[in-house]
């Protein structure tokens, strides 16, 4: 949850004996600014059917946003 994701992956990778720089590419998707920290982190950030907080926070840093599913109230 939050930071605790970052630190997970940050364990996992040191598990593996890698850390953070080691990494040539890195990508996450999500749709809640729960998981704001980890978006941060990585290289390829990607907000996907994004809560309104992180849509803002997507639109206003250039993320790329993926909407999967249509709306039908919006129609």
């Amino acid at each position: 949850f939050r930071d605790g994701k970052v630190r997970r992956v940050e364990q996992w990778l040191a598990d593996r004996g890698y850390r953070w720089a080691d990494l040539a590419h890195t990508a996450f998707y999500s749709d809640s600014i729960n998981d704001l920290a980890l978006l941060e982190r990585v290289q390829e950030p990607v907000a996907t059917n994004p809560d309104p907080r992180l849509r803002a926070i997507a639109q206003e840093r250039g993320w790329r946003i993926l909407n999967l599913f249509h709306d039908q109230k919006t129609d």
